[in-house]
């Protein structure tokens, strides 16, 4: 008991000696120190605009986070100083923090250590006389260290901002406060994130099993419409098996599919990349292409395509060729399914780039990317059964070049976006009517009986017909008068109080052409968006410095991503939209924005 009691004298004593010459923290301002950022300037009169606050905090100390504290324990808190032009535009984004087990609690819970950073999305309020405020916030924090908390202390902060003039055009600055970056390397996560949510609210697995469902309802997005025919083409043409066989083959696929796409999504996660992007390189869709002419040719007899004989004899199975080959081919085209974005694939990008834990956003990909091939794991199965239909003849040599005619004809939608506008019109009727021609009487008629080579004549006269058809009946874009977004034409709407439209697309998104060729040409669409602005940003070359600045400024992670402006100048961000819209979804957002 005496040895105790000397030890707390001694150590009081030792105590007492360091703050005596290093001086004594009287508050938790000592600690703490802070610089405001804003991600404009000059700042346009109306418009949003963000300030990231980077709190520095002393070797040996640390602060409270958010979210998870034991009872008492003080949260740190950035708001708006009491007079100030400024006002909250949405959320505060917290960085999430370092788990941290202290002070005798028995559960860890997250702090704040060395630097944190916090981004408030914000507006002007008023019409300031003045061109350059300095504008106030204030920090409420409680510095701690291993042995003791100080008391709670408010710490000031100015952010300074130059307001724009007539004609002056903002323009992004202090780019790299506002990247994927904080405590532990994780960009801060909004509170209101669909992922953090489903987590806090329905447990691990719950959320996990959302999350298969939430990758099952991306295939009701367009982008995954190339995948319907290269799956029955691909599977229509394998050698019958049993049954277990051809559903492991389809399953290699589908998980061949999942692996690319997971890859893709992490990697955009954490790099701040478009999900998708990969597709806009024409090295990419020209490989693409390249593999499916050559497998399409391989249908037409040309030549056999098979795994080399060394890894045959090791795997010493015929069937594993097939698993190998389906693999491979789900391992591609898993490139096909990346630009399928939804407001739920958006939140899970969020949720793996504020993580910044590439295992855990895999297997969340991965979840996802499951949902979205379950579909093509049966649809693979169900193909490789038509081989079981009445036995092998010649008729089975023209279905398979029926599917190498479906193989041939995809790089015309992979090659789509590096051909001329307007080159679609006359290549896909044209190729239709080869292929009436190729099927109904040039690959016709060899060894079958008369009844089928009479069916194989009209299944030609089918598709000649159908490709006058779709000749005659191209949808005629009418397009909408967009202008290249541009700050300016933002200030100026605001200046005469107009609504506007942002379109942020991308040359290689199918959603946003799907959008181009149904939604905005409805007339009804052109009549409601008459006396709007339409600002369009085309996104297609993602790592460009003006992509990567207008991504930033307006958390953009997917396209097509429509921001509606109302009249005063703000955004509607209950009504942001992420992929593909119906002319009704999208007119009634429309109609929205000025109620």
């Amino acid at each position: 008991m005496l040895r105790t009691a000397l030890l707390i004298v001694w150590s009081v004593l030792a105590l007492g000696t360091t703050w005596a010459q290093d001086g004594v923290p009287s508050s938790s301002a000592d600690i703490v120190s802070a610089q405001a950022y804003p991600s404009l300037e000059p700042i346009p009169w109306h418009g949003d605009f963000q300030v990231a606050v980077q709190i520095k905090i002393k070797d040996g100390w640390h602060i409270n986070g958010r979210d998870g504290l034991p009872e008492g324990f003080i949260p740190l808190d950035v708001s708006l100083a009491k007079f100030t032009n400024l006002e909250l535009a949405g959320s505060i984004q917290y960085p999430a923090g370092n788990l941290k087990t202290l002070g005798g609690e028995t559960k860890p819970f997250p702090v704040y250590e060395n630097e944190a950073r916090v981004i408030l999305p914000v507006r002007l309020r008023g019409a300031p006389k003045p061109m350059i405020l300095d504008e106030g916030l204030v920090l409420k924090v409680q510095a701690c260290n291993d042995q003791f908390c100080l008391r709670p202390s408010e710490v000031p902060v100015t952010v300074r901002v130059h307001l724009a003039a007539v004609g002056e055009t903002p323009r992004p600055v202090n780019v790299e406060m506002f990247t994927p970056a904080s405590v532990g390397g994780a960009p801060p996560l909004p509170s209101d994130n669909i992922i953090v949510r489903l987590f806090q609210e329905k447990g691990v697995l719950l959320t996990f099993l959302l999350v298969f469902l939430g990758g099952l309802a991306l295939n009701l997005t367009p982008c995954v419409y190339p995948m319907i025919p290269i799956t029955v083409s691909y599977f229509g043409t394998q050698r019958a098996e049993k049954p277990l066989v051809v559903l492991g083959r389809a399953l290699a696929y589908v998980v061949g599919i999942s692996v690319t796409y997971s890859s893709l999504g992490v990697t955009a996660a954490l790099t701040g990349r478009i999900l998708g992007s990969t597709l806009q390189s024409p090295w990419v869709l020209g490989g693409i292409s390249l593999l499916l002419v050559t497998l399409s040719l391989s249908m037409f007899g040309l030549y056999e395509i098979q795994a080399p004989s060394w890894l045959l004899n090791k795997v010493a199975a015929g069937n594993t060729q097939g698993w190998i080959g389906a693999l491979g081919m789900g391992l591609v085209f898993g490139i096909v399914a990346a630009p399928c974005v939804d407001p739920f694939s958006i939140g899970l990008l969020t949720f793996v780039a504020a993580k910044a834990n590439p295992y855990l956003g895999f297997i969340l990909f991965f979840t996802l990317s499951l949902g979205l091939g379950f579909p093509y794991l049966w649809l693979g199965f169900f193909s490789t059964e038509l081989q079981r239909l009445p036995k092998s003849g010649m008729w089975m040599v023209w279905v398979k070049k029926v599917f190498g005619m479906i193989l041939l004809g995809m790089p015309l939608y992979f090659l789509n976006p590096l051909l001329p506008k307007g080159y679609s019109h006359f290549l896909v009727p044209g190729y239709l009517v080869c292929c009436g021609l190729l099927l109904g009487w040039v690959f016709s008629g060899a060894g079958v009986n008369q009844g089928f080579k009479r069916f194989q004549h009209l299944f030609g006269i089918l598709l000649v017909v159908l490709g006058l058809m779709v000749y005659r009946n191209w949808p005629q874009v009418l397009e909408l008068p967009f202008l290249a977004y541009d700050p300016a034409l933002l200030q100026q709407a605001q200046k005469g109080n107009q609504p506007v439209l942002i379109d942020f697309t991308a040359s290689w998104c199918l959603p946003c052409r799907e959008m181009e060729l149904k939604t905005f040409s409805d007339p009804k669409v052109h009549d409601a968006l008459k006396n709007w602005v339409l600002l369009k940003a085309d996104l297609t070359q993602y790592s460009s410095p003006p992509v990567e600045a207008l991504k930033k400024t307006y958390g953009i992670m997917g396209v097509p991503t429509f921001l509606f402006i109302g009249p005063d100048g703000h955004e509607k961000k209950e009504l942001r939209a992420v992929g593909f819209l119906l002319t009704s979804e999208f007119l009634q957002k429309v109609s929205a924005v000025s109620r």
